[in-house]
């Protein structure tokens, strides 16, 4: 049987995971930026990964190991329903960006807190996922000129010694 910390964190995982997804996929069918669709629908599948896993965990019933799936492939392709959200790509990229290392930090956080070493481990699993997702989303907004990060000179490096 789990403990009711790791019943409760998962809970609160999953209450939120099914706004996040549909938040996501609108999203993705509000812009007709190639890479960006792809990054949006690829985190979108991996939420949808997590919310299986996380509810197979929760299953007393459950007899097999429960592991968490890659990160799954989206193919390249256009929303045949582009749907205009109201939002410019950088404002997509950004949030979606917020949004993965939000659930990144969850994760890991609810990971330090939870006492089962299987679940344990795959919400470390889950907080890297997503990690590597917002870090696609830096590098676009980066190669867009939608966010930047500005390198330290030298005497600002040697003053923070």
């Amino acid at each position: 049987m789990l403990k009711t910390v790791d019943v409760g964190l998962m809970a609160n995982h999953l209450s939120v995971h099914n706004s996040v997804i549909k938040k996501l996929e609108r999203y993705a069918s509000g812009t007709q930026n190639q890479q960006l669709i792809m990054i949006l629908e690829q985190q979108a599948g991996l939420m949808k990964n997590h919310t299986t896993v996380m509810n197979n965990l929760l299953n007393p019933n459950q007899n097999t190991q429960v592991s968490l799936p890659p990160i799954p492939e989206v193919k390249s392709h256009s929303h045949a329903n582009y749907t205009p959200v109201g939002l410019e790509d950088k404002d997509i990229a950004i949030d979606a960006h917020l949004t993965a290392m939000a659930m990144s930090n969850d994760n890991f956080t609810s990971a330090l807190n939870m006492k089962d070493p299987q679940i344990k481990k795959i919400h470390i699993e889950m907080a890297l996922q997503q990690s590597h997702i917002a870090d696609q989303l830096d590098m676009l907004a980066q190669q867009n000129g939608w966010m930047s990060h500005p390198n330290a000179t030298a005497m600002e490096q040697t003053n923070a010694q």
